[in-house]
């Protein structure tokens, strides 16, 4: 496990990146399923309310503890360890609205310390 310290002098605590998440990455017609098995992942329903009523709005936070870039925006994530994605159609299949568990990311925040990565949070 990654410890870090802060200015305090306390390590920094990952003990709650204790899930198994499986991230998709496409790259160009090539795609790739990493196993990540320190992870946190956390599922969002809100409410957004407007003058034209309320509307519940869905997101997510994803920790990984890490020392290089592993997350990047448009990779698909699943909570577990999923299936080998193979094709375009398999790809193009394989969305939020069908498999229970899937988010897209949609920004990645790479987080340092002392000029070193020390995890990257995602979300969307």
């Amino acid at each position: 496990m990654l410890s870090v310290r802060h200015k305090l002098g306390s390590p920094v605590d990952y003990s709650k990146c204790n899930q198994t998440v499986t991230i998709y990455h496409k790259d160009h017609e090539r795609y790739t399923a990493t196993i990540v098995y320190q992870a946190f992942l956390d599922f969002k329903k809100t409410q957004n309310v407007d003058k034209t009523g309320s509307q519940e709005t869905n997101s997510f936070l994803l920790v990984i503890p890490c020392d290089s870039q592993c997350v990047f925006v448009g990779d698909k994530v699943l909570l577990g360890e999923g299936p080998e994605i193979a094709t375009r159609e398999e790809w193009a299949g394989f969305i939020p609205a069908k498999v229970p568990g899937l988010v897209v990311v949609k920004y990645v925040d790479p987080k340092y310390w002392q000029g070193r990565l020390i995890h990257v949070e995602a979300g969307g």
